[in-house]
């Protein structure tokens, strides 16, 4: 299958690389394979969960598609599992929505490509395409966002007693800082991370600072 430019689209055809499409939702399943081959191609295996890859069919240049919704704990929790029992395999995530912060956090976890799941035919195998090259691909929408931010010495302490589940005013007393100085640095924080939440903004904090060690 190739585009009207002569362009490549099935993986097969791009690098010779095995596709381990991994989905629960069968409907997405089909339109993974449906747009980088045809049902049934060599080396394209749907697969329902992570939990079912057989090891003897994963190669050097496998690539792994894995379907997940990066903004429901389980969706992170397949990813980080996936890139902690396959470390060198690349990644391309399809998420039904995302944000900087969502995109971000799937990169951080391991992901090397992100596409959302309404751009599959247009997207998904110019991200295969790119990972077979050791690149990395994301949305052009949230693409200048994606970088981790950068925190000043006291968002990062804040944000790390946040990590630890201090309160505020837990916070202002151990870092002697006025309560309200403790919301603002809070604020900046979130604002950075894209996020509304303690728990997010800890989550990212984690993840950015100990890449891979929440599972």
């Amino acid at each position: 299958m190739k585009h009207s430019d002569g362009q490549p689209t099935s993986l097969e055809e791009t690098a010779g690389a095995p596709l381990h499409v991994l989905s629960d939702n069968a409907a997405v399943s089909r339109r993974i394979v449906a747009t980088l081959g045809a049902p049934g191609l060599p080396g394209v295996n749907a697969i329902s969960s992570p939990d079912r890859i057989d090891e003897d069919f994963v190669e050097e240049s496998t690539i792994f598609i894995l379907a997940c919704d990066v903004d429901e704990v389980i969706g992170m929790a397949s990813l980080r599992r996936l890139r902690r029992d396959h470390r060198e395999p690349p990644i391309i995530v399809i998420s039904p929505a995302a944000t900087a912060a969502s995109v971000r956090r799937a990169l951080d976890a391991g992901a090397d490509a992100f596409v959302l799941e309404a751009e599959i035919e247009t997207a998904l195998a110019a991200a295969a395409r790119a990972v077979a090259t050791v690149q990395s691909v994301v949305p052009r929408k949230v693409r200048e966002s994606v970088e981790r931010p950068a925190f000043s010495h006291r968002e990062r302490q804040v944000l790390s007693c946040v990590a630890r589940g201090l309160t505020n005013a837990q916070i202002a007393e151990e870092l002697y800082l006025a309560e309200s100085t403790i919301k603002s640095h809070l604020s900046s924080a979130f604002s950075k991370f894209g996020v509304r939440s303690r728990k997010e903004a800890a989550a990212l904090f984690l993840e950015t600072e100990h890449p891979g060690a929440i599972n």
